[in-house]
């Protein structure tokens, strides 16, 4: 018997926005402040197995993305993952890099790595669900106004 795929839960969340092909969802774990993933809609496991339009798309929500982050926190650089180590679906992580601290809901957001590469096996990082709303709320707002 395999196991669900996580990412084709119909409670995949929390949501920031919906496309087409594409969900920008909230990372659970929010060591880097803003941290999302961008979820392809149907199952598929290998990037080089997306449709020109879902790639044309993913173009589109990526810009989106990048613009509320950089809008939000103003972080000085981003990372762009398709890493799917644990979860076999495609989904790309935008990563947002920090010079400095950031702040938000009572709580201090550093990025003890940067400039340098990226952690990985980073420390998780988890809001309060109140604090994971609260995000996601704020990156809704930022990501409907974003130029795509």
């Amino acid at each position: 018997m395999t196991t669900p795929c996580v990412l084709c839960s119909p409670t995949l969340g929390p949501v920031i926005a919906q496309a087409e092909h594409w969900t920008v969802v909230l990372n659970r774990n929010q060591n880097l402040l803003g941290k999302l993933m961008l979820v392809l809609r149907r199952h598929a496991e290998a990037v080089p197995d997306l449709r020109p339009e879902e790639w044309a798309e993913l173009h589109a929500v990526m810009g989106r993305a990048t613009a509320a982050l950089a809008g939000l926190f103003a972080p000085e650089h981003f990372n762009y993952a398709f890493l799917q180590n644990q979860d076999r679906h495609i989904h790309l992580h935008v990563i947002p890099r920090y010079s400095g601290p950031r702040e938000f809901a009572g709580q201090t957001f550093a990025d003890p790595d940067y400039p340098a590469h990226y952690a990985v096996p980073a420390p998780v990082r988890p809001l309060t669900p109140e604090g994971s709303m609260a995000l996601a709320e704020r990156l809704r707002r930022a990501y409907a106004g974003a130029a795509s």
